[in-house]
């Protein structure tokens, strides 16, 4: 190889690896906390010291926390952490082991069950709006459970969908995760934020999803995508999360 063209790809090869490590990261580690019976006032409280003992540490990673208000997860919390690489979590900011610590001490005697899981985010299937600086006052949080031999069909429905939506300008956003690990396979995650519960009514002039497909793509197209989505999915949950912003904790800038 030409010495000038192996200089040129190492260059680039640097540059390319660069990149990567400061486009922001895609996944999401949550862990789902379900406070003992009738301590749930003293899991908030705990949680609030929490709050106080990261401002001590001066920890720059945002700490999010939802409450499920709906279905038989109601009371369930989401403490989440986004944008992460899977690199990150070899070099936390904060050792895991004293996390981990002072959970136990503040929290963990107020906690039924905890499980975690790890999901990723997927641009491709995303209509993101560009707008939100962070979590809404209520996320519609929807799980697709998707049959194994057809998770590249809906993978594929999609993705189309999210085209024809950034190509009408459908006034509904979504976001979309993939769970990699702590569950079954074939499990993503839709992720549509509301300001507020009037937010839920349908948005004038928004047209459904059958007919923003149509819209976009046209009556045969709309109809193959819509077949493959249906096709794919074996079931799916819809729960409603509020933002706690009260126990999340938000370094300031």
């Amino acid at each position: 190889m030409n010495k000038h063209v192996c200089a040129f790809a190492v260059v680039l090869f640097a540059a390319l690896s660069a990149s990567a490590q400061t486009e922001p990261g895609r996944i999401a580690g949550v862990e789902f906390q379900t406070p003992k019976n009738g301590m749930t006032q003293q899991y908030e409280q705990g949680r609030k010291q929490k709050v106080d003992w990261h401002k001590q540490q001066k920890d720059p990673s945002p700490l999010y926390i939802f409450e499920t208000l709906t279905g038989e997860n109601t009371g369930t919390y989401l403490v989440c952490r986004f944008d992460m690489h899977w690199a990150d979590m070899d070099k936390p900011p904060i050792p895991d082991a004293d996390d981990t610590a002072e959970f136990n001490k503040v929290i963990g005697s107020y906690v039924q069950s905890v499980t975690a899981r790890y999901y990723e985010f997927d641009p491709k299937m995303s209509y993101a709006d560009s707008s939100n600086s962070g979590p809404s006052k209520y996320t519609e949080f929807i799980t697709f459970h998707v049959k194994r031999d057809e998770i590249a069909e809906f993978r594929s429905a999609v993705e189309r969908i999210a085209e024809g939506a950034k190509k009408s300008s459908w006034p509904n956003h979504f976001e979309f995760y993939e769970l990699d690990f702590g569950g079954r396979a074939g499990t993503f995650v839709l992720a549509e934020a509301h300001p507020n519960w009037a937010d839920f009514e349908a948005k004038p002039g928004a047209k459904p999803l059958r007919h923003m497909l149509e819209e976009s793509f046209g009556a045969a197209e709309a109809d193959a995508i819509y077949s493959r989505l249906l096709g794919a999915i074996e079931s799916e949950d819809a729960e409603i999360l509020e933002y706690r912003q009260d126990l999340s904790y938000v370094p300031a800038k």
